[in-house]
């Protein structure tokens, strides 16, 4: 009997080895394929439309290539290009402006560059083809916060002679100015106030247009892990809003910069809030009118809210207006012809019909 019962033992211990030992396999094999799987994926550029028409930049972290045409980016037959000053648009832009011009600079993120639409269906170029007498340059750029948009200006944008700076956003746009609010994983500068003047504390920016390195891919692969996703997310930006977020002091400086640079230029400075499909039905978004608005009228900077114009399209024809996560056509127009009006409620000189 104690012969059974040790062969017993002996037998069900050896099952339950063999259970292990093949649970274990399997679980490695099926790890290790979920690695490979991840680890190939690494290895792959980001998955933006930005990447077939950017180059990396190590103070902005991309921007468009020179002398760059995507024929058909977004769509048979609907393609993008930029000029050899890397910007996008058909031809150079002019650096000086002559008398009987009226030239307006719009910088901004995706919407500014007109994701998803032509070159000529973007909002600056329907812009200036209100007027016979308007020319506008099209510094917008897919992915760019405040940050990066300000940055691009200062560098790039000021050697332009414009009447007027329009500064394009949506509010996504100062969310990206976090540390960890970049999009698709690039890498982008980080600002910080420096005896007032926004520095960035990261240049250069580390470039993942070109083929990720280990250690980038190595941290790809935590970061996309069942682990990683069942431990606090310590590193994530603070769950505040309004006046709290990080990136309020130096987006309000930014603002503050641009005002009194383009006081000193002669030209006329405005924010332009741009209204995302999502944002056109609500009421109110506490990030722009419980703080923006009132911080920006403290510092007498004007704001063009473009939401007014949107909440005029009938609710059946809104959907229309987009495409792609931004603006069609009709929406481009929509936005061109709001911030035309509010650029001649701003300016007398600005050319009226």
């Amino acid at each position: 009997m104690a012969k059974r019962r040790r062969s017993l033992k002996r037998t069900l211990f050896g099952l339950a080895v063999a259970v292990f030992v093949t649970v274990g396999l399997v679980l490695s094999l099926e790890g290790g394929a979920s690695f490979w799987t991840k680890w190939q994926a690494t290895g792959e550029l980001p998955p933006v439309k930005e990447v077939s028409h950017c180059v990396y930049d190590p103070e902005l972290g991309w921007r468009h290539a020179p002398d760059k045409h995507v024929p058909d980016l977004y769509g048979n037959g609907i393609g993008l290009t930029t000029n050899s000053q890397q910007l996008r648009g058909t031809g150079d832009y002019g650096l000086e402006n002559s008398d009987d011009r009226y030239r307006i600079l719009c910088l901004g993120d995706s919407y500014t560059m007109g994701y998803g639409v032509g070159d000529e269906d973007t909002f600056p170029a329907l812009l200036a083809q209100q007027h016979p007498a308007i020319d506008t340059i099209n510094m917008g750029l897919g992915g760019y916060g405040i940050d990066q948009a300000y940055m691009s200006y200062r560098r790039d944008g000021t050697k332009f002679d414009v009447d007027v700076l329009v500064f394009a956003f949506i509010i996504g746009d100062f969310y990206r100015m976090n540390p960890f609010g970049n999009v698709a994983d690039l890498g982008k500068p980080v600002l910080e106030l420096v005896d007032g003047d926004p520095v960035a504390i990261n240049t250069p920016v580390v470039n993942l247009l070109d083929t990720p390195g280990i250690g980038t891919r190595l941290s790809r692969v935590w970061q996309t892990s069942a682990l990683a996703g069942l431990l606090p997310k310590t590193l994530d930006a603070p769950a505040t809003s309004g006046a709290e977020q990080p990136f309020v002091p130096v987006a309000l400086r930014i603002f503050e910069i641009l005002r009194d640079q383009s006081k000193q230029r002669g030209q006329v400075f405005a924010l332009a809030m741009l209204p995302t499909q999502g944002d056109v039905p609500k009421k109110s978004l506490p990030l722009i009118d419980a703080w923006l608005i009132p911080a920006l009228k403290e510092r007498g900077i004007p704001m063009i809210d473009l939401r007014p114009a949107f909440k005029k399209v009938p609710k059946t024809e809104l959907p229309g207006h987009f495409t792609m996560g931004h603006y069609s056509k009709l929406g481009n127009m929509v936005a061109a012809k709001a911030i035309l009006q509010g650029v001649r409620e701003l300016d007398p000189n600005c050319p009226r019909k």
